[in-house]
């Protein structure tokens, strides 16, 4: 079932066009991140989504209900903001007992769940502390905690986990899928941040210059991206990008002719990449999808060692090969010396084809 649902939504500041017609659809249930760079419209559309914008075009509906003119207090929605927004004369119990003290609610509720988002955040031994006295993180973990303690149709995080350590971050992330999935919560985060999307997510919503660009799991936007704009943004190494020609081949062959030589491949049953032959293009491969080989292989390439990065258990090599540079994961431990004289291949059933005139995926 639809919680959420957006139909050709639009944004305009003046003459800045925001957010570009956007339309998708959230389950009840579901967690889902916006996930793009700064600018992109991400955080206007959940503006838009809690009520504190206006459409300029569009609309919204939450449970099957048309929202664009309900106030944004009148919304069944919860928002944690990336600004900690706490009231600075309150202690850390008075701003989470504050929403639920203007819901009217008895004095013994309101302990039991202050007491219990507490002890879920690590926050009890702070209990009494005003926000001046808190650390950044610390102040960021009661922002949220206000946002999850009351009983929302959905909960809207606008970059919540933006101001915690590394550490902190990773201990949020479990405690925020944790409580998703027991609770049956409808979540949607805002993130620049592709590590927090990709392991907390059930679904992403890739934006860049206010369009959407894909919608998918993160096994899909990781190895089946739409396009260059998202197969370089997903991905932590960067996927490489090869640049060169489109030539046909016989059969289902194709080739790209680059400065590292012609890479030949299969279409893969794709029927229209006739058109692109004689057009600039561009594979993408991710570095685990180069493998190391004897110059023996019969598609080895030959290439010379630019660096090498030795992080434990794996390890990323920089070849480079007539002026084209490929990063390549290894396993960890291994000794190189640059300049060093290695080959590689590049599996063919992990590449990418864009067309370098759009940019969209050719497959």
């Amino acid at each position: 079932m639809d919680k959420l649902i957006l139909k050709n939504v639009c944004k305009n500041y003046g003459h800045i066009e925001a957010v570009r017609d956007i339309s998708f659809s959230i389950e009840e249930n579901e967690f889902v991140t916006i996930l793009g760079p700064s600018g992109c419209g991400k955080s206007s559309t959940l503006r838009m989504i809690a009520g504190l914008e206006a459409l300029t075009r569009g609309d919204i509906f939450l449970d099957g209900i048309k929202i664009n003119d309900i106030r944004a207090r009148d919304r069944d929605i919860a928002l944690a903001f990336e600004s900690y927004a706490l009231y600075p004369h309150l202690t850390a119990y008075q701003n989470l007992a504050f929403p639920l003290q203007t819901r009217k609610m008895k004095r013994r509720e309101i302990n039991q769940q202050v007491g219990d988002i507490l002890n879920l955040l690590n926050l009890s031994k702070y209990k009494e502390m005003k926000p001046a006295e808190l650390s950044g993180g610390q102040k960021q973990r009661i922002s949220l905690g206000r946002a999850l303690i009351r009983q929302a149709s959905i909960y809207l995080l606008d970059e919540p986990l933006s101001h915690l350590d590394a550490q902190e971050k990773v201990e949020l992330r479990v405690q925020l899928q944790r409580i998703q999935k027991l609770n049956g919560l409808t979540f949607i985060l805002v993130t620049h941040d592709q590590l927090e999307a990709l392991e907390m997510s059930n679904r992403i919503i890739v934006m860049n210059e206010g369009k959407l660009q894909q919608i998918g799991t993160p096994e899909e936007l990781y190895d089946n991206p739409a396009n260059l704009f998202v197969a370089d943004f997903i991905g932590e190494p960067p996927m490489n990008f090869v640049h060169g020609i489109l030539q046909g081949g016989s059969g289902n062959r194709f080739s790209l002719k680059c400065g590292m030589g012609a890479f030949d491949f299969s279409r893969n049953g794709v029927t229209d990449i006739e058109g692109h032959v004689g057009s600039p293009a561009v594979i993408g491969i991710r570095p685990a999808y180069i493998k190391l080989c004897s110059r023996s292989h019969q598609k080895s390439i030959e290439g010379a060692i630019f660096s090498y990065e030795d992080l434990g258990e794996i390890g990323f090599l920089m070849v480079e090969c007539n002026g084209e540079r490929l990063l390549i994961e290894d396993a960890g431990g291994c000794k190189y010396t640059v300049g060093e004289k290695i080959a590689f291949y590049l599996d063919e059933n992990r590449i990418c084809l864009f067309s370098s005139a759009d940019g969209k995926r050719l497959f």
